[in-house]
């Protein structure tokens, strides 16, 4: 158990300097107050992966038959549908900094709106780290890479978001990430040590944050150039594929997570 216990504080030292959680665009939204417009852009791209995080749990608790690691899995799912934001799933909750960016007509766009390559293989990554590879692999993805990882990236976005004239409350999709993902990356981190026991378990759990680490990367890296080009009245580029693309390839991910 001593070796697994310097295994994740080793990790989570080598999360803390990767190139994502570092990446610049995080410093320039934090500094530059950007418009609107430019972060509907943003969040246009990002929805996708809001969408998807609610299924790549779902698969990874069908990914294991460790009862204690599906109860901690299904605790975070708990918080995913709305426990922990009185009712209101994380898709709601990131509708709500939508319709912020640019009411209804923002609110559509979210199921129609062509996709930046970074995010469709993100989302493309996460499904098959969660669904395909080694329950392990599929953990250190959405553990040290996603709930240990945010509140090191969102408070940048949170920030700029203020910036940008956004309430506390039309941001809340994104402070609540920093206030809670510190609990669940302890859950899922204890899910974890308790497997955690082999080199080849612990490499099964280092590859998967880096996978999901490098996408991340490269997401905020397009989130960059689509951002500035905004505001410079230029065009981003375009995978040409939209959300509705990406559902019809999972039989268990809707179209939306809320009625037509």
């Amino acid at each position: 158990m001593s070796d697994s216990k310097q295994f994740f504080k080793d990790l989570n030292e080598e999360v803390q300097r990767h190139p994502a959680v570092n990446h610049p665009f995080l410093e320039l939204a934090a500094s530059k107050p950007f418009s609107k417009r430019a972060w509907l852009g943003f969040a246009q791209q990002l929805y996708p992966h809001v969408h998807f995080f609610i299924p790549y749990m779902e698969e990874l608790l069908l990914n294991t038959y460790d009862m204690n690691a599906k109860l901690i899995v299904a605790k975070i799912l708990l918080d995913e549908y709305g426990e922990d934001a009185a009712g209101a799933s994380h898709p709601e909750l990131f509708r709500r900094f939508v319709r912020a960016c640019g009411g209804a007509d923002a609110d559509a766009s979210l199921l129609k709106t062509p996709l930046d390559a970074p995010i469709v293989d993100l989302v493309q990554t996460h499904m098959r780290l969660c669904s395909e590879e080694p329950f392990l692999v599929g953990m250190g993805a959405i553990g040290p890479a996603h709930e240990y990882a945010i509140p090191y990236m969102f408070p940048a976005i949170v920030k700029g978001l203020a910036l940008a004239g956004f309430t506390a409350a039309e941001a809340e999709f994104f402070s609540l990430h920093v206030d809670h993902d510190v609990e669940h990356s302890h859950m899922l981190e204890d899910a974890m040590m308790r497997q955690a026991t082999t080199d080849e378990a612990r490499a099964n759990i280092r590859r998967g944050a880096l996978s999901s680490l490098a996408t991340r990367h490269e997401l905020w890296s397009g989130m960059q150039r689509r951002m500035t080009a905004i505001e410079k009245g230029e065009p981003a580029p375009t995978s040409g594929r939209v959300l509705l693309d990406l559902t019809k390839n999972y039989k268990h991910v809707p179209d939306a997570f809320w009625p037509a």
